[in-house]
């Protein structure tokens, strides 16, 4: 392994940090970094580079993605329950995910790989909306809900970490990362049975930092279609004045899913078209319907999400810690 290290300073102002890493864990996983730290700019002289938009929240759980795949250390290959985006969660492995510097850790010789008997059914992938991973029934997370009004807040501020995530991917070019969120996002919403629906700060954000062309708001785009709006109770329409309000945008998005997918299914009786399919099953059947494929073409990429599932929920623990963090830091305000 290159022992070359690098500082990188995060955060704005006062409240920055200097991280040392490893220079080809940044390398290997994103070109602007191989092209800072490797070409013929300042930063590859000085081994040094400055995000001033960047949390140090956010970067830490950036290298602990590199560390559970270059490591192999996993916290466990089962998707935790919603309790864990609650304070004083009894989760396995709540709050042991971000804690203790992650920088520079070079491999230990003793560092194990997931248990056999900890690995989902290898004939599916917890991404795959027919797998055999446990999937919570909706009156459950219903009950949840009515009962812990901190679990909405609590599942509202892990997706808007998942987005910082993503929107750190894109903007430092760290395609895998990109697709890896996306895929624990949809691994957690198919066994939580609850997809990500409309919510102002998320949906501004995300227009924010993100093209309007973005997989990460094709999601929701998705999600708003086949699952918001097939929900009992408000009518359709008033849904759709709602968005419009929001971003519209996103709501053109929506409709042009919608109306697609109930003109199909109204002349085709739910049999496959050339068009938007009926059912969120056929629309997409697993993650990689969203993914750019950038660094790992569909059937490798397939070959890790069944292999490799600690990564993903590994990524469902850090959002769900870190939003644990900015509700404290919220309380605390």
């Amino acid at each position: 392994m290159d022992l070359d290290t690098v500082t990188v300073r995060v955060g704005e102002a006062e409240s920055a940090v200097n991280i040392t890493v490893y220079r080809n864990l940044l390398s290997d996983v994103s070109p602007y970094f191989r092209g800072a730290f490797e070409g013929s700019f300042v930063e590859a002289t000085d081994r040094f580079i400055s995000l001033t938009d960047v949390t140090e929240h956010t970067f830490r759980m950036f290298l602990q993605w590199v560390h559970t795949q270059v490591y192999e250390h996993s916290s466990g290959a089962t998707i935790p329950s919603p309790a864990i985006l609650l304070h004083g969660s009894t989760t396995k492995n709540a709050g042991n995910t971000t804690t203790g510097p992650v920088e520079v850790q070079p491999p230990h010789p003793t560092q194990s790989v997931p248990d056999a008997e900890t690995l989902p059914d290898a004939t599916s992938a917890l991404d795959e909306l027919d797998g055999h991973q446990k999937r919570w029934d909706v009156n459950e997370i219903e009950g949840l809900c009515s009962e812990n009004s901190e679990l909405i807040n609590g599942y509202r501020l892990s997706l808007l970490s998942f987005l910082r995530l993503y929107v750190f991917a894109d903007k430092y070019n760290v395609p895998q990362l990109r697709d890896d969120v996306l895929t624990a996002l949809t691994a957690q919403s198919i066994s939580w049975c609850w997809w990500p629906d409309i919510e102002r700060e998320l949906m501004e954000s995300a227009y924010a930092a993100l093209p309007s062309s973005s997989k990460f708001i094709r999601l929701l785009v998705l999600s708003t279609a086949y699952c918001w709006l097939s929900q009992p109770g408000t009518s359709s329409a008033t849904k759709m004045r709602a968005m419009k309000e929001m971003n519209e945008e996103f709501a053109f998005e929506v409709m042009v899913v919608q109306n697609q997918r109930l003109k199909d299914g109204e002349s085709l009786e739910g049999m496959p078209s050339e068009g938007m399919p009926f059912w969120l099953e056929e629309a997409m059947p697993d993650s990689c319907t969203l993914h750019e494929h950038l660094a790992r073409d569909a059937a490798k990429c397939r070959e890790r999400i069944c292999d490799q599932p600690y990564i993903f929920t590994g990524l469902i623990e850090m959002c769900a810690q870190d939003a644990l963090s900015m509700a404290k830091e919220s309380d605390e305000g």
